[in-house]
């Protein structure tokens, strides 16, 4: 018993006799397996040998405890001898036990040789923890050796570490190897580790660390280097609404790694430029961007960048980010085929920030097609991911989705709620492109609060300029300045805006509709008593919003035909236009989970219906609306 338990809770007969067990060791085992303290295994780890394991930890720790410390560290060094006989060229099949017996002997360089290579084979089995146990033994077994530490070690850790969120861990181990670093590479590589792991945090360290990295990287006249830091660089200009520069330095990496022929550099960049085109407002080219780097991330067994492509593919479908642009088409039932994809492999490599992105990105598509319930559960499932490892980027990105599914379900107090955490968030961690966001929707908020001074405070604080826009989130503080000049009864200015939105988006549109546009084209052109423009702009917004399957928005825009239609005395259409308006409500309605949020919401969204009811909800809805079917993407 002794001896099995230096082995450890699962031990072998062959390493019993290699380490000096007496007499009939399978009658030994049998007779114990009998009293009920052992158990035999059907598979064994080490082929040919019968493997047992103790029935309770504590008969073990018992067993081991009752060895002398010299005894036990001898024992251990004939078990590392033994597992080197037996596993032959096969020694990569054993390489935790043997860093786990080096070590416990105190052999220092085999623990460290042993140790490195297992935490090395954690990590591409993407085992985190595993590859944290194991370098953290490297590390120590250096310490023995009075060797210098080694900055590879120290990175190492730090990636683990940062793959489960443990910022400051991670911080930790990252400065430690730029500390140690001896050499101009090793020095380079912190300074990328460190500035990648601030933008979880904050942006100004992260800006700081990329700069200080490309100088190292000139300094050491290494393209492959230069190339990395550019689209590390790039990365923090986009997410500072700097697009340009970020596309500068994204395209001038791209032409490197071409040149260079490294294929893992080209889909990194490929991937960064996906995100540019996603965030400056051209979700088309970025998906087209998106689905080269998916190709490439699976040939090369990227499974990180896979988690994270996939993800960002979402948005560039319909989401509450894209209500000024035009987007690639994408059905209910692909978002939930690429999301579960996304979220199976964040979980298989046990990358929480992965896990807690895609649970956003869903989030967002789902909620613009009116699955609430699902889109709910995902963003409390993501931000509760968020806060546990401390993602700021993260925590802020779901505290504004979450705004924008209240804001949909008529929930303004808690809608406001989340956003001025989000807000906050974002002014924490030096994001422009978290703040835009943040201050568009919470301006829309406190215009439905009625609250119109607060509103025009928010995006002035903002975005003082009356530049045209030229990213995602600038388009979105203009789309809410539409909606404060609608609030205000300026309806000239709602239309000026709509149309430079929509000219902005005229090289990707193709002469597409962009159905939340032509809403607010049509309220604005109804309060200018133009109701033949107004019907025009409304039916495109209410095709556009059908065809694309945009629940929240189809009902809104009824309400508006509706009332277009009772101002002309045209009662039998007003009245269709009301029974599909409020068909549609009652069915979202029904998919809200929480008793109290669907009757808060059935209420607040029936109260904007038209009152007079010449015609039945189910007779009005059959006419010149078409009824709802299940085609057209009703739950």
């Amino acid at each position: 018993m002794q001896l099995a338990a230096v082995i450890g809770k699962v031990f072998w007969e062959g390493g019993l006799r290699a380490l000096g067990a007496a007499g009939n060791v399978t009658d030994h085992l049998e007779a114990l397996e009998q009293k009920d303290l052992l158990r035999n295994h059907l598979h064994s780890q080490i082929r040919g040998d019968r493997e047992y394991a103790f029935k309770h930890d504590l008969i073990r720790d018992v067993a081991y405890e009752t060895l002398t410390r010299a005894d036990r560290r001898l024992l251990h060094r004939r078990l590392v001898g033994w597992i080197e006989l037996i596993s032959g060229e096969r020694v990569g099949e054993y390489l935790d036990l043997l860093a786990h017996h080096a070590f416990q002997a105190g052999a220092w360089e085999q623990a460290l040789a042993y140790a490195q290579r297992a935490g090395e084979q954690a990590q591409r089995l993407y085992a985190p923890r595993a590859a944290i146990e194991q370098f953290t033994r490297a590390l120590e077994a250096t310490h023995h050796l009075a060797l210098a530490p080694l900055p590879a070690l120290y990175h190492a850790r730090g990636q683990a570490y940062e793959t489960l969120g443990s910022f400051e861990q991670a911080r930790h181990d990252y400065e430690q190897a730029l500390e140690a670093a001896h050499d101009g590479v090793a020095e380079w590589q912190s300074l990328l580790d460190l500035g990648s792991l601030w933008a979880e945090r904050d942006y100004q360290h992260t800006g700081a660390y990329f700069r200080q990295a490309i100088e190292r990287a000139r300094k050491l006249a290494d393209p492959k280097l230069l190339a990395h830091s550019l689209n590390r660089l790039g990365n923090w200009h986009t997410n500072v609404e700097q697009p340009l520069e970020a596309l500068r330095c994204h395209e001038e990496a791209l032409a490197i790694f071409q040149q260079v022929q490294d294929q893992h550099g080209v889909a990194e960049t490929l991937d960064l430029l996906g995100m540019v085109g996603s965030l400056s407002g051209d979700p088309v080219q970025s998906a087209a961007y998106y689905w080269q780097v998916v190709e490439l991330f699976q040939e090369m067994d990227n499974r990180q960048g896979l988690v994270s492509s996939l993800a960002t593919l979402l948005l560039c479908g319909d989401t509450y980010f894209s209500v000024t642009l035009v987007t690639v088409a994408t059905s209910v039932i692909e978002v939930r085929r690429v999301g579960e994809r996304a979220l199976t492999l964040a979980r298989e490599i046990g990358q929480r920030s992965g896990e807690a992105y895609t649970c956003n990105c869903m989030a967002h598509c789902l909620g613009t097609h009116g699955e609430y319930a699902h889109a709910l559960e995902l963003a409390h499932d993501g931000l509760r991911i968020a806060e546990e490892i401390e993602h700021r980027q993260w925590m802020t990105a779901i505290h504004w989705v979450l705004g924008a599914l209240y804001f949909d379900l008529l929930e303004l107090p808690m809608a406001r709620q989340h956003l001025e955490q989000a807000l906050r968030l974002s002014q924490e961690i030096g994001s422009l492109y978290w703040i835009y966001h943040s201050s568009a929707l919470l301006a829309s908020v406190y215009i439905g609060l009625k609250d119109l001074t607060r509103a025009e405070s928010l995006l002035t604080a903002a975005l003082a300029s009356d530049a045209p826009p030229q990213t995602q989130a600038q388009r979105l503080i203009w789309y809410a300045r539409a909606q404060l000049a609608l609030a205000q009864g300026k309806p000239d200015r709602v239309l000026a805006i709509a149309e430079q939105l929509l000219a902005s988006a005229a090289h990707v549109s193709n002469g597409q509709s962009i159905p939340h546009l032509a809403h607010l084209r049509g309220k604005a052109l109804a309060l200018l008593n133009r109701p033949a423009e107004a019907e025009t702009a409304l039916q495109a917004a209410h095709t556009g919003a059908l065809t694309r399957g945009l629940q929240p928005l189809l009902w809104r825009v009824a309400i508006d035909l509706g009332n277009l239609y009772r101002a002309q005395r045209r009662d039998e259409e007003a009245e269709q236009a009301k029974a599909f308006a409020q068909e549609l409500i009652e069915a979202l309605a029904a998919t809200i989970p929480d008793p109290s949020l669907r009757t808060h919401f059935l209420q607040q969204a029936s109260a904007l219906l038209p009152r007079d009811e010449p015609l039945s909800p189910r007779r009005a809805a059959k006419g010149v609306f078409g009824g709802l079917t299940e085609r057209e993407g009703l739950p």
